[in-house]
């Protein structure tokens, strides 16, 4: 009862600003709505799964789908819009990446086939209204901060000692 009357106090002094602000909803904190990581690969488990099973027995796409869902992962964590630039630049990479000529070329995949899976694998890490909620977030944020230049390599891994 004397939290009510205290919050109904400072709420009144600050002319109601206090209720609207409790009363925005909030994001769901990305830790909860991304369950740990199970088996030491940094991605949620079932995402892991996903991409094993479409590229098994295929390092170079393997290793691109991975460093972009490790990307995209980060990428909505960071809920600080200010900090958010090196997530954004790692995200940006990690696209050029795995639609490189070199990684399609050591991938035997084309560009289509890649966008396609892609896009399931979009559509399975941001499952839930919570996880779709912290992707728009990220997209809202990402998309003012400016595209710097892509290094010729922006794989996080030599895409020549690859097998295909």
């Amino acid at each position: 009862m004397a939290g009510r009357l205290l919050i109904s106090a400072v709420a009144a002094a600050c002319g109601g600003a206090l209720l609207l602000f409790l009363a925005q909803p909030r994001l769901p904190v990305a830790e909860s709505v991304f369950p740990p990581d199970r088996n030491g690969d940094l991605l949620r488990d079932d995402v892991g799964d996903m991409i094993a099973a479409r590229f098994a027995g295929n390092a170079a796409a393997f290793a691109a789908s991975s460093q972009l869902a490790r990307a995209w992962q980060r990428a909505v964590r960071q809920t600080d819009p200010a900090r958010l630039g090196p997530e954004v630049t790692q995200v940006r990479y990690a696209m050029s990446c795995v639609l490189s000529e070199h990684t399609l070329g050591k991938a035997k995949v084309d560009a289509q086939t890649m966008l396609h899976f892609l896009d399931l694998l979009h559509a399975r890490m941001f499952d839930t209204p919570a996880r779709r909620q912290l992707w728009q977030q990220y997209e809202r944020s990402a998309s003012r901060i400016p595209h710097g230049e892509t290094p010729l390599n922006p794989c996080r891994f030599d895409i020549a000692a690859l097998a295909g």
